[in-house]
């Protein structure tokens, strides 16, 4: 259908007079259980389909970029849509720009063929290994849950004669457990986008929501007014540097005087190398290309601690006279913005637990009830929600509440150890951290 969709949207371009512009074009089915306790209460298949015009209106050495989103084929909603983005181009007069015409692809597969074939089937007996590992736990109590088969076919045709499209597989996990004691109630409850089939590992990711859940029964305060070293969880740390990272190391920021970051300067702790990889295996957002239609590549932007590259999307790129980098990203309302793909932070040299039996005196969190840093300045404050204190070189006791401050790029500066171990957090690859100096209050 895909095909077909394109060609009305664009027939409609032309009848109209419209020369530049950009069809994305996203239909997307989920395969859903609904699980109440440890039964499944309901199944559902949606069906989803967007699409994304972008319209280019050229003035002298300006152009207007006009972006509108619609999610129906009927004519009519269509030619609205059409009209109201040539409205907002020809009222948007800015630097000159023009999309990205056809190039060569990297080789790289988002596919997972089994799960295409068979969704229903695959989503079925993911869903009940799921239940049967959580029965494995009598010290718990499921109370909701959801798993969803994602399958999306994304299309992107321009009027530069660029006409991809490709297919992609995930998954969405959502789960209650509920833990008891002694007339205490505690809940842990993960939600989450999965790449991978063998990225779900259910016996493992069970037996540690089952820990959190009851650990949080037992839980306590952090010491107060306490300048400590802690360990930040690869899913911690995709909330607090992705995005500080995606804005400072981005063209848009530098154009924009807005960059904390220089080439061939210190950023970052010696031992920290980063990359924006749009190719990584297992990764959310890995494709062969943007959201404009740019290849994606494997970019390094920390070696060594020391800024060496910037992200750019078309525009930015334009401006700046350098080539995009394959860091358009789309946002919710449809604009393109100069962003990440996926972010990986190569290993360190220690095993987790050796890492923490080198530590005197510390915290392990695990996850933040809302972790939400300034872009610009990087500062940060966030509530406990589960972790560990940390004493001679061993998990004392659980901690929730409380709270964690300091500043993401000091922070990045003042990184001792990170560990052999990596975990995929939707479009993040990293290894357990520990900084030094942070703030942690009760």
């Amino acid at each position: 259908m895909s095909k077909q969709n394109l060609d009305i949207i664009e027939n409609l371009m032309k009848s109209k007079g419209v020369k530049d512009y950009e069809i994305f074009l996203v239909e997307g089915k989920a395969y859903e259980s609904i699980l109440l306790k440890d039964k499944v209460d309901n199944e559902r298949e949606l069906n989803d389909l967007k699409y994304i015009l972008r319209i280019l209106f050229h003035k002298e050495d300006k152009t207007g970029i006009g972006v509108i989103k619609g999610n129906s084929l009927d004519i009519n909603e269509i030619e609205k849509s059409i009209n109201t983005c040539v409205l907002i181009a020809k009222n948007n007069l800015g630097s000159q720009f023009y999309f990205p015409r056809e190039a060569s692809f990297p080789e790289v597969s988002i596919l997972d063929k089994k799960i295409f074939q068979a969704p229903l089937d695959i989503k079925n007996d993911l869903v009940e290994e799921l239940i049967s590992e959580i029965n494995h736990y009598k010290e718990v109590t499921p109370t909701f849950g959801r798993f969803r088969v994602h399958i999306d076919k994304i299309s992107l045709r321009n009027s530069n004669a660029l006409d991809i499209s490709t297919l992609k597989t995930y998954f969405f996990i959502e789960i209650s457990l509920k833990a008891q004691l002694n007339g205490k109630l505690s809940e842990y409850w993960p939600y989450l986008f999965i790449k991978e089939k063998n990225q779900l590992d259910f016996s493992k990711r069970v037996e540690k929501w089952v820990r959190l859940a009851q650990d949080s029964l037992k839980a306590k305060g952090p010491l107060q007014n306490n300048i400590a070293t802690v360990i930040f969880s690869p899913r911690v740390l995709k909330n607090a540097l992705n995005p500080v990272i995606e804005r400072h190391a981005s063209g848009s920021a530098y154009l924009q005087n807005l960059s904390r970051f220089e080439i061939d300067k210190e950023v970052a702790s010696n031992n920290i190398c980063l990359i924006d990889n749009g190719l990584l295996e297992g990764g959310l957002r890995t494709n062969k290309w943007d959201s404009e239609g740019s290849p994606h590549q494997r970019t390094e932007i920390i070696k060594d601690g020391i800024f060496q590259k910037r992200l750019y999307d078309q525009k930015f790129a334009l401006l700046a006279h350098q080539s995009s980098t394959g860091n358009g990203m789309r946002t919710l309302k449809g604009a393109v913005d100069n962003g990440i793909s996926n972010l990986e932070i190569l290993p360190g040299t220690m095993n987790l637990d050796d890492i923490i039996s080198e530590i005197n005196e510390g915290y392990y969190i695990e996850q933040f009830s809302w972790l939400n840093p300034s872009i610009l300045s990087g500062d940060f404050g966030a509530e406990i929600r589960n972790g560990y204190y940390i004493k001679n070189g061993k998990f004392e006791n659980p901690i929730k509440l409380g709270n964690v401050s300091g500043n993401v790029l000091k922070m990045i500066k003042d990184c001792q150890y990170l560990s052999k171990e990596r975990e995929y957090f939707e479009n993040s690859l990293f290894p357990y951290m520990v900084f030094n100096n942070l703030a942690v209050s009760l």
